[in-house]
């Protein structure tokens, strides 16, 4: 992806470098918190618009991971490559993750995916019962979602 000088301005733009860490402080993406930039009305992590104006790539199958952990910073010096799977553990390890109830999807509490994974219960009556659909149930049996909480073997 080429940048013209215009976009590399309005990127900028939206930095504060007062810091170590270099802040995004435009708008950022509801979902995951990190900063939000638009090219021709495609939007990309801030943090990868960065990455590339510091000449870096990602290689395929790695994602930009933040060294210093905070999903405002675009300081190129606090980034680095890595696999989905590092950065996943990197998430769990520092609370930073939004799996489970830091979901904003999340329609359960982990009290209540207990209950369900210890249910003999039919699938469609404790779809009914918790308001959720009806292959929740057998995704939180075989550990497919929530098995991190409830240590079943994920297929």
């Amino acid at each position: 992806m080429e940048l013209s000088d215009t976009d590399k301005e309005r990127f900028w733009a939206k930095v504060d470098k007062t810091g170590e860490c270099w802040l995004w402080a435009a708008s950022c993406n509801s979902q995951t918190g990190y900063g939000a930039f638009s090219l021709k009305d495609i939007k990309y992590g801030a943090h990868r618009i960065s990455w590339l104006l510091a000449g870096k790539i990602c290689p395929e199958g790695h994602v930009i991971r933040h060294k210093c952990r905070n999903r405002h910073c675009v300081n190129p010096n606090h980034l680095e490559t890595g696999t989905v799977a590092e950065n996943a553990r990197d998430m769990i390890r520092d609370g930073t993750s939004t799996r489970g109830t830091k979901s904003s999807s999340c329609k359960l509490t982990e009290a209540q995916v207990l209950e369900i994974f210890a249910s003999n219960k039919s699938q469609r009556d404790l779809a009914k019962e918790y308001g959720i659909s009806r292959v929740t149930p057998g995704d939180i049996k075989s550990g497919k979602s929530w098995g991190w909480l409830t240590k079943a073997p994920q297929q």
